[in-house]
């Protein structure tokens, strides 16, 4: 009974921390954020993220540039619709560029959701592939770090099940309906300070998410209450049956003792 009782207060502490830390104040997006990229085991750092984001009335840009150490690198450009101070944003284009060493490209992810289209391009031994489809762009999808910034701003209001659409290339176009929930008490990873929450972002195929799941690309986001729900880190494939990577946050405080 006793050990029932302290899981019970721990959830009772927890759930009170959510609601106090729903209504934080501070910056609450991935701009001007830096990343370290880490092997899938976490012993070697392998590349780094940096993330701007540019706002006018109507429109915001994300822009993420990762750089890999053995000269690869990543490029992506979001551009979100803004309709309003509380209104979620919606995803008006999503462009995702993957680079070799030299500089050549090795992939290319794109979505218009206002017309649908969409395509995923490879570059293998010199020959291009090109996958497109027109697809159904549900108002709640996301791709990327939009994704990202959408899970914290429902965090921020306090939302516990956050549910939406996700666009990835796998390896051809595809929207997938991802459902996630705020776990009842706080977990401590060891890659970043504090107590943080873990949410599950694996896109939910129902019936045929014990067939296709496994070949889906994954994704474990982690959360800081502390830090106004800003997204701190993960773990997720590059691209479709790419290498296993983390990503972790470099604090705010080592910026400022590098500045």
């Amino acid at each position: 009974m006793l050990a029932v009782s302290a899981i019970a207060a721990c959830a009772a502490v927890w759930s009170n921390a959510l609601a106090l830390e729903a209504g934080a104040s501070g910056d609450s997006d991935l701009g001007g954020r830096q990343f370290k990229i880490l092997s899938f085991d976490g012993k070697q750092t392998i590349g780094s993220t940096s993330f701007t984001v540019l706002r006018n009335d109507s429109t915001e840009e994300i822009k993420g540039e990762t750089r890999y150490v053995d000269g690869e690198r990543d490029s992506e450009d979001i551009r979100l619709h803004l309709t309003g101070a509380a209104s979620t944003p919606t995803l008006d284009t999503y462009q995702h560029s993957f680079f070799n060493a030299d500089g050549s490209p090795l992939m290319l992810d794109t979505l218009d959701a206002k017309s649908g289209d969409a395509s995923c391009t490879s570059y293998r031994q010199g020959a291009m592939k090109v996958r497109k489809s027109r697809l159904e762009v549900p108002a709640d999808t996301f791709a990327g770090a939009s994704s990202l910034m959408m899970v914290g701003e429902s965090l921020r209001r306090g939302i516990r099940q956050i549910k939406f659409h996700a666009f990835a290339c796998v390896p051809g176009p595809e929207i997938f309906g991802v459902d996630t929930s705020i776990p009842d008490r706080p977990e401590h990873w060891p890659l970043y300070p504090g107590d943080l929450i873990r949410l599950d972002m694996r896109p939910d195929l129902g019936a045929l998410n014990l067939l296709i799941a496994p070949f889906m690309p994954t994704m474990d986001a982690w959360f800081s209450p502390a830090d106004n729900w800003n997204y701190v880190g993960g773990e997720f494939d590059r691209y479709f049956r790419g290498p296993h990577v983390l990503t972790v946050q470099v604090p705010p405080e080592y910026h400022a003792q590098q500045k």
